[in-house]
């Protein structure tokens, strides 16, 4: 029974990883793919921008003015070889590196079917990197070139994992190439035993690669990488998780029998303990690493026994879920929040608030109408609102998901993934679900500075959310090392008890208050900082299991 038992965890511990490896490995990709479209359609924006503000148009094409104006163009843009000037029977006239040389039969001649903007490839076979021009229409006697620098689309990219390995192609939707970059890797990933059993390269595909095309301008890059990273990525992610996986799969077998076991009681009555204030609200600030501003908080979910005995989430959270109590236990913690928050939100409209949700809430829209039904008509503006979602329980259909998450952002609220990469979701959350912010989860933070598997998942991240424009924030950051490496990878938002742990409402508001005022807002943190081993307020008893509160909690009814 252990053996299967054992297989079986370790299988879909397995598939599970395979899954995840995949989904790094396609947003990896796709994020690479959009940043050099991003960086080609914004030079080219730049380009037609400069060249209508500067009055090209109002000189005489090849005339003194013209190559005057041309130059400095050329010159105050990065990117942008050379400006010419074409006639209307196609013949490049002059430009800034041939002003005297023209060459005939550079473009087609006009006509009225010529289109505005149109990109162009140079012939040259032997190049890598094609010139390629940037052609403007403007009418019969104004047409522009204008040559891009091979250096528009950059060679480093992507994370240091990907970036040995990769490829990409930059054509023209006609299909003639522009750039093809081949990385020829000075260097390669060791792949563990395990990840090479797992991941066999002959099951798979020679190539994985991602298309994505510009909307403004006729261009499209594929970007690929050789079958080995995906058993590189997995082995990354490894890192002894099979071993744990089937650890934690036994324990779950366990706490699924225990719960099994208990599905013949009667359940508890969730109104009656809420009622008498059971349930609590914490706030653990999330704080600007860099000038010490308190950026917003995350509200976290406490349950306070009659003996008033404080109990951690951990011990009834899964409990909660399991019985679909989490739902109207969340609806009940969003309007504690309107009633502790609104006078703070009153005064600072800035602050962020950051409140815990399930895949089980973004099955229908009912968590949108709940949202606008209670912050709707307080101080807290729905702006200020992030939802993150946990993946505890896992997202059913991304679709619905995806239209809850759209609601939440027309109202003005932000998502962001917490725990990023440690759920079931895994990172095609991130390319399926359109969310704001993505949350390190502390398991990374702790162990980050000293390994380079933890450090490589960072780095991958960390691209991610710049190319995907979301913000980063790090939870259970602990010490001052953790700080300084966190800032130096460009993460500025933190949570931890560095700072604070979890305060009760009062506290919170008053640390609030007392950074405004303060000079050195780093220094309202002294009397918060506390050791990572206990809760706030150390005289509570902490219940560590489910088991340990789950009676009380039916007691309480």
């Amino acid at each position: 029974m252990f053996l299967a038992v054992a297989g079986f965890i370790s299988s879909q511990t397995h598939n599970a990883m395979r899954k995840d490896a995949q989904d790094i490995l396609d947003t990896e990709l796709t994020s690479i793919g959009r940043t050099l479209i991003g960086v080609f359609d914004r030079e080219a924006a730049a380009v037609i921008k400069n060249i209508s503000q500067s009055r090209l148009g109002e000189v005489a094409g090849c005339s003194p003015q013209f190559q005057s104006i041309s130059r400095y163009l050329v010159g105050s843009q990065d990117h942008v070889q050379d400006i010419g000037f074409v006639a209307s029977d196609g013949t490049l006239a002059c430009s800034v590196l041939r002003p005297g040389q023209p060459i005939e039969g550079f473009l087609k001649p006009w006509n009225l079917d010529t289109p505005a903007l149109t990109l162009a490839v140079l012939e040259d076979a032997q190049l890598e990197r094609r010139p390629l021009v940037l052609v403007i229409n403007n009418g019969l006697n104004q047409r522009y070139v204008v040559r891009f620098a091979p250096s528009v689309l950059p060679e480093d990219i992507g994370s240091t994992l990907v970036r040995p390995y990769l490829s990409y192609d930059a054509l023209l939707t006609s299909g003639d190439r522009w750039i093809h970059i081949d990385n020829q890797a000075m260097y390669r990933h060791k792949v563990g035993a395990i990840a090479r059993w797992a991941i066999d390269a002959r099951s798979l595909p020679e190539r994985f690669s991602q298309t994505m095309s510009s909307e403004a301008f006729p261009l499209v890059v594929t970007v690929s990488v050789g079958s080995e990273v995906l058993a590189i990525i997995y082995d990354r992610l490894d890192n002894g998780a099979i071993q744990v996986g089937i650890l934690s799969g036994l324990v779950i077998l366990f706490l699924l029998l225990l719960i099994g076991w208990r599905s013949g009681r009667p359940e508890f009555e969730y109104g009656a303990v809420f009622d008498e204030g059971e349930f609590l609200a914490y706030y653990q600030p999330v704080v600007d690493m860099g000038n010490g501003n308190i950026l917003g908080c995350e509200v976290l979910l406490r349950f306070r026994t009659r003996e008033g005995k404080l109990v951690q989430p951990a011990a009834f959270i899964a409990y909660a879920e399991t019985t679909g109590v989490i739902m109207e236990v969340t609806h009940d913690l969003m309007k504690r929040v309107v009633t502790e928050l609104d006078e703070l939100s009153k005064d600072f409209g800035q602050l962020k608030i950051g409140i815990n949700l399930t895949g089980k809430h973004f099955e229908d829209m009912a968590v949108v109408d709940d949202i606008r039904a209670i912050f709707g008509k307080s101080n807290i503006s729905f702006q200020q609102l992030v939802f993150e979602l946990t993946e505890r329980h896992p997202v059913q259909d991304f679709q619905v998901a995806r239209m809850a998450i759209s609601g939440m952002q027309e109202l003005g609220a932000s998502v962001a993934l917490d725990d990023a990469g440690t759920g079931h979701g895994g990172f095609s959350y991130l390319q399926k679900l359109g969310l704001d912010v993505i949350k390190i989860d502390k398991m990374f933070v702790d162990s980050f500075s000293n390994d380079v598997t933890t450090m490589t998942i960072i780095d991958i991240i960390v691209e991610l959310a710049k190319s995907l424009d979301m913000g980063i924030i790090a939870e259970g950051v602990e010490n001052q090392h953790q700080v300084d490496s966190l800032r130096k990878l460009g993460i500025s938002a933190a949570q931890g008890y560095f700072f604070s742990p979890p305060l009760p409402p009062e506290d919170y508001i008053d640390l609030v208050r007392k950074s405004v005022v303060a000079e050195n807002k780093f220094s309202v943190f002294e009397n918060t900082r506390i050791s990572p081993l206990h809760d706030y307020r150390q005289t509570d008893i902490l219940y560590e299991t489910e088991a340990e509160v789950v009676q009380p909690i039916a007691r309480a009814s």
